[in-house]
Formats: structure tokens, C-alpha cells, sequence
């Protein structure tokens, strides 16, 4: 087994992941795997989490904050440490994997769904597209129309907030200034 997985209804994990995540701090969920690292799966949505397995023992229910049950006698824990959450990846689909699916598959559905709009990219593809975009960030663009709808932001927001919100798109390495509407609209195509 590759994933550990959460009844949201016994344990807050809505919650719990994004404090957990921030804190740098390992906590227990109910279960083990075979793997060093697991996947953690929300009963009824799909993953949301990447996480190192530091230990596993069978023990009473460790005391944690997020359980919304009374504990049970004696279980299987495993103390994680979470690696990395989204709330909006691709995996939190149902019919996106099942339970057949093996650690390397979903490891490969992770890294590369992760933030990546669109099939055309991959997860190290679009961030190295998105850094050499960051090299425009702070620039004026030379224009408030956008190259791509035509809309002139200035007409609508003014010149100086216009110019903060023009963004450089780098489509083989010609440079345009578009509106960010179709500068999304261009990385999901």
C-alpha cells in the first residue's frame, strides 16, 4: 500500500495539512505503507499530500488536535512528515487513479500534475518557463494593449495600474505583453 488515507469526517485534515505543512511538523495518521514515502488520500475526494513516513508503530491514538472522534483502543500509526499539499491538484478527482494503482504511477501523476495547466507542460518545464517569465516581472511594458485579445487596460483600470498588470509571455523566445487573462489562457492551450 502507497497512501495513507484520512476520513475527513474522523480527522480534520482539511485543517490539519495546511497548519502541519507550514509548521514543519510531523504528526500521526492512522495506517502504514510499504513505501518510505506515502501519499495522503482523503476518503471521498482523492490525494492531497505527499509525505516522508519517519515511523511506524502500533500504539493508542497519539493526542492531536484535528481527531473529531473519541480515540479506539490500540492501532497501526505512522508519524509523516509532509513533503508537499494541494488542494487543487489533479489527484483530488475522483477516477483519477484507483486502488490498483501502483507508488511509481501516482508519484508520476504527482510531479508532473502539479500546477502544470496544461499536457504540454511538465512540472520542470513550466516552472523554467515561469522563472524566465519572472525576469520581465518588474519591467515596463512598452504597451497597455494586450498583444493577444486587443483590450487596452488603460481604458479600463488607467495607465499606471494597466502597466502593473501587463504580464511577458515567452512563446520561443519572442517576448509579448498580454492582458493576465490570455497570459493564462495561452499556458493552458
Amino acid at each position: 500500500m502507497n497512501r495513507l488515507r484520512i476520513d475527513p469526517g474522523a480527522f480534520d485534515a482539511w485543517s490539519a495539512l495546511p497548519v502541519y505543512f507550514q509548521e514543519q511538523s510531523p504528526f500521526y495518521l492512522e495506517g502504514e505503507v510499504s513505501t518510505p514515502t506515502a501519499f495522503i488520500e482523503l476518503v471521498g475526494h482523492g490525494i492531497v499530500a505527499e509525505a516522508d513516513v519517519l515511523l511506524v508503530e502500533t500504539t493508542e491514538r497519539p493526542d492531536d488536535r484535528y481527531w473529531l472522534v473519541p480515540s479506539v483502543a490500540v492501532g497501526v500509526y505512522s508519524l509523516v512528515d509532509l513533503l508537499s499539499v494541494d488542494f487543487h491538484h489533479p489527484l483530488l478527482r475522483t477516477g483519477s487513479y484507483d486502488a490498483t494503482t501502483d507508488y511509481v504511477t501516482l508519484k508520476r501523476l504527482w510531479d508532473d500534475g502539479y500546477r502544470v495547466p496544461s499536457k504540454r507542460w511538465t512540472r520542470d518545464s513550466y516552472e523554467a518557463h515561469l522563472a524566465r517569465e519572472r525576469q520581465f516581472e518588474y519591467h515596463t511594458p512598452p504597451t497597455t494593449l494586450c498583444e493577444h485579445c486587443a483590450s487596452d487596460l488603460s481604458v479600463r483600470y488607467g495607465q499606471q495600474l494597466a502597466e502593473r498588470l501587463m504580464e511577458c509571455h515567452l512563446e520561443a523566445d519572442e517576448q509579448i505583453w498580454v492582458c493576465p487573462t490570455c497570459h493564462q489562457a495561452i499556458h493552458f492551450k
